[in-house]
């Protein structure tokens, strides 16, 4: 399996994954933030070697959000409740800083935890950021059952609100811009 995006390439190899980034100071960075992570128990790969622009990581069991939210394979309470449950250990190792790149593809569950991947930033920011990107992102795959993909944004919502203490208001407005950049991205592309 190989994937190349505008910045990196990723294959996995012998059972590890191999991960090339744009620079060293780039694979140093992000072998530094999931090191501090994975000492802190947040579930995230464990770097294994990091040689230049080359990221050598622990291949983590699970499937990305988008698959199994597009199949409906999924109870929406266990999911929501996962999401928030990494999220709080993540901000908790990560003080002051958000996940920022939420795009389910980051995300893989195992029908009991999140592990995350897909670390070449944190930036400082607000929990609230994170989860209205993250509800639009649940909220666009597209799915045969767009009813339990709504209920599943809507428990993840709630649950955020009521773990991290930040409102409904601000949530729909982290939404409302990352809906806006999704089209924006759509309609360039």
């Amino acid at each position: 399996m190989k994937f190349i995006s505008k910045r990196n390439e990723v294959h996995l190899q012998d059972g590890l994954v191999h991960k090339r980034v744009c620079s060293a100071q780039a694979a140093k960075q992000e072998a530094t933030i999931l090191k501090h992570l994975h000492s802190h128990h947040v579930p995230v790969p464990q770097v294994l070697n990091c040689r230049g622009n080359l990221l050598v990581l622990e291949h983590l069991p699970g499937e990305a959000l988008p698959d199994l939210i597009e199949r409906g394979d999924y109870e929406p309470e266990a999911l929501a409740h996962a999401l928030c449950a990494w999220l709080a250990a993540f901000y908790a190792a990560m003080p002051g800083l958000a996940r920022g790149d939420v795009n389910g593809r980051n995300f893989l569950y195992d029908g009991k935890i999140i592990r995350s991947v897909d670390f070449e930033e944190c930036p400082s920011g607000f929990p609230a950021s994170d989860a209205g990107r993250l509800t639009a992102f649940i909220e666009t795959y597209d799915t045969l059952n767009q009813e339990k993909q709504a209920i599943l944004a809507d428990i993840f919502a709630q649950e955020f609100c009521k773990r991290f203490g930040c409102s409904p208001e601000e949530i729909a407005a982290a939404r409302e811009l990352e809906l806006a950049a999704m089209r924006k991205r759509r309609a360039a592309g």
